[in-house]
């Protein structure tokens, strides 16, 4: 298959991807939710429920004229419109969000003529490095106290009624390898004859998140599924089969915008997020038990005022009670929330407006992700 062929078909396959998790995470981008917004700048209103189902409605109108039309206004029009949805809740900024607005935006340098290879080459190059570094950095953000104890165990607990305990000890010492596993695999995407071990290696890690996330396993976060899907087709487009074009010049990759984008935002913003001077969810960090967390404590008094549905969060201990905000918005908005301290900050100050408290009666305990890196 052609290059350029292939570039078509991965505009296709992300924004059909993209219609598919918008419209399963359908209740963070309109309608009326208990889980605050946590807009980008403070003293923002947006548009409020119902009225914000137009942000919807128009957001999946651009992502249809983006599918069904050539023009690179179409695209354009979809990232502007992302881009005002996420100053109106940085909930929305989702690693997957985030991802498939990048490569919208690669796309966009490419000037859909078979006859420059110079041009389609430089895009296809550009994406299969993004595609790449997504897997090298989702290893490295593993490289973490907690991710086997506790996100790796809890990740693949369907499997352990299906194998001896012998096998699941033997589990539990593949979790240490799977950062550089992951790592080891994204690197050899970019190496054309080791390509052939790399990639179904790949499909098979998308297909084993699949069983463990599906609803053969823990039936959760059900927004990254077809996610999952969108990655081993990517990949598939980008590194199966002959990628190789005999005119093509590699100076030009360097003269080419979409290619410093990418080194921008998936190898030196990401490289930030190792010290936390970046967010986690612009990193891939997916799934690597390292990223902040931010739990509301509440007086009796405060849980009393709280409404029923947000008091389903709530466990009550001896000593305090507490809301485990991660939980009531992956259960509400069908998608986790992004996690960095105004977000968490904006929901404690919401719980105080509701129940009429003070700091006195509903505080934050906010625990930062490990830092991966020191100074």
């Amino acid at each position: 298959m052609r290059i350029t062929a292939r570039l078509e078909l991965i505009k296709y396959t992300v924004l059909i991807g993209l219609l598919i998790s918008v419209a399963i995470s359908y209740n963070l981008w309109a309608g009326q939710r208990w889980f605050p917004k946590a807009p980008l700048f403070e003293g923002w209103t947006g548009m409020v429920p119902p009225y914000d189902y137009v942000n919807l409605a128009l957001l999946l109108i651009f992502i249809l004229l983006a599918v069904f039309f050539r023009s690179n206004w179409s695209s354009i029009l979809l990232i502007l419109f992302s881009m005002y949805l996420i100053m109106d809740d940085q909930n929305r900024l989702q690693p997957w969000f985030f991802n498939y607005l990048l490569i919208v935006f690669v796309l966009l340098c490419y000037k859909k003529r078979v006859d420059d290879p110079n041009n389609y080459i430089t895009v296809f190059i550009s994406l299969q490095l993004l595609v790449a570094l997504i897997y090298i950095f989702s290893g490295i953000q593993k490289l973490n106290n907690a991710f086997v104890k506790d996100t790796y165990t809890w990740f693949i607990e369907p499997v352990y009624s299906h194998v001896s305990d012998r096998q699941k000890i033997n589990l539990m010492k593949f979790g240490s390898l799977v950062p550089y596993v992951e790592m080891i695999i994204g690197a050899g995407l970019l190496v054309k004859s080791m390509r052939f071990i790399f990639l179904p290696l790949i499909i098979f890690m998308h297909v084993f998140i699949l069983c463990m996330l599906g609803p053969m396993g823990k039936s959760y976060n059900y927004v990254v599924w077809p996610w999952n899907i969108v990655m081993m087709v990517l990949c598939l487009l980008l590194f199966a089969g002959n990628t190789r074009e005999r005119y093509y010049s590699w100076t030009y990759l360097f003269k080419s915008g979409c290619f410093y984008l990418v080194i921008i935002f998936m190898l030196i913003a990401p490289v930030f997020s190792l010290f936390n001077r970046w967010p986690s969810y612009l990193s891939s960090s997916l799934y690597s038990g390292n990223t902040n967390s931010g739990d509301i404590i509440l007086s009796d008094k405060a849980l009393k005022s709280l409404p029923y549905y947000i008091r389903n969060f709530v466990v009550k201990n001896s000593d305090y009670n507490v809301l485990y905000v991660k939980a009531w918005c992956i259960t509400e908005l069908k998608t986790p929330c992004f996690p960095e301290k105004p977000v968490f900050m904006q929901t404690c100050r919401y719980i105080r407006e509701i129940t009429n408290s003070d700091s006195s009666d509903v505080k934050i305990e906010f625990k930062e992700r490990q830092k991966l890196i020191n100074f």
